[in-house]
């Protein structure tokens, strides 16, 4: 693999992993009460028990979905991508304690239990999962930009979505990045009905898509920024502005930008404390000290910064601290050998046989 594309598709998946573990045991707590808790300098270090949340399984299940739909492009010419991603978050909900039985939609629930990232006992894990993804995938129905599901607008869609910027079915890293946006909005959309629901992971898909290739964030938003709807600029030109001289203060944030408890918050905050960030920990840090949603903020700035400094970058002491880096990391190789390896459809190459095997059911 090329090394710099892999320290960078890696790091995405890894970095958010982290920002998610760094920011989940301060979530709901206002940036006072994590400085009485944690010191003046709020969150510093990775605090135990260092368990990412449903914003990491998510993340996974949508990598496993959109590698499942390359593997159906190469072999038939074409494939589904809401269809696929449904299914993989369906074999998340399972995870989560639900029953799946009649809502699998090939009729077949058995096989919701096949293949991929289902064994995996960390994904078991239920760290306060978001009600909207709960409720929407209960119904049995993905939710499409057409015909959303619901009108929420909750960080749930735009959270999950970095992948959709690394696995474009059929399309090099850094070459398609309507088609990155495009797809991060189908992401967003099974769950989450509202504009501001799915357009957020439409951008941070278009952002992670660039980054990866090799842009900076700043240029990276010059790029797709007109890829979104002109009412999503208003808060994301305000992040970048406000980030523009480095991460910004919790004070600043809050005043600013908000809680990032729905989308274009989310988004927003990752965007204001990842676009200037002189290094990975500062913009993290920044990123889960901040009264709010400071999981999600801190695992979307993770997959920018990630994908912008590769997996080297990340504090040493942080992935150790991680329960579950060892998984996060093999399910980022995977991804980093479909994007830099992708197989031709009528080349048998044994260097695949293991994702075929793992992803191909």
């Amino acid at each position: 693999m090329a090394p710099e594309t892999l320290g960078r598709v890696v790091g995405c998946l890894l970095a958010g992993a982290v920002g998610d573990a760094l920011g989940a045991p301060v979530e709901f707590r206002s940036i006072d009460e994590i400085r009485q808790r944690c010191g003046p300098a709020g969150v510093t270090t990775m605090l135990p028990p260092g368990h990412f949340t449903d914003d990491t399984q998510m993340t996974l299940f949508t990598a496993e979905a959109l590698i499942r739909a390359g593997m159906e492009l190469e072999a038939t010419g074409s494939c589904n991508p809401v269809h696929l991603l449904h299914r993989s978050y369906l074999r998340w909900l399972l995870t989560q304690g639900h029953e799946v039985g009649a809502l699998w939609p090939d009729g077949d629930p058995q096989a919701a239990t096949g293949g991929g990232l289902i064994s995996e006992a960390l994904l078991h894990r239920v760290e306060a999962p978001g009600m909207t993804c709960l409720s929407a995938l209960r119904s049995g129905v993905a939710g499409t930009m057409s015909e959303p599901i619901n009108d929420s607008k909750g960080c749930g869609g735009v959270m999950r979505a970095a992948p959709a910027g690394l696995l474009v079915p059929g399309a090099e890293l850094g070459a398609a990045p309507a088609e990155a946006y495009h797809l991060g909005c189908e992401v967003g959309a099974v769950t989450h009905g509202h504009p501001f629901g799915f357009h957020p992971a439409g951008l941070l898909a278009a952002l992670v898509h660039l980054i990866a290739a090799g842009a900076s964030p700043i240029e990276a938003y010059g790029e797709v920024r007109t890829l979104a709807p002109a009412d999503l600029h208003e808060i994301t030109d305000a992040a970048v502005e406000l980030g523009a001289a480095g991460p910004p203060s919790p004070e600043a944030i809050e005043r600013e930008l908000g809680g990032g408890w729905v989308g274009e918050e989310a988004l927003a905050i990752a965007l204001a404390c990842s676009v200037a960030a002189p290094d990975m920990s500062t913009g993290l840090l920044a990123s889960v000290n901040h009264s709010g949603d400071t999981d999600s903020t801190g695992s979307i700035c993770g997959n920018l910064l990630g994908a912008h400094l590769g997996a080297e970058a990340i504090d040493r002491e942080w992935v150790a601290g991680l329960d579950g880096a060892v998984l996060v990391r093999a399910v980022g190789m995977d991804v980093a050998q479909w994007v830099i390896e992708r197989p031709p459809a009528d080349v048998p190459d044994e260097r695949f046989e293991r994702l075929f095997r793992l992803y191909g059911a």
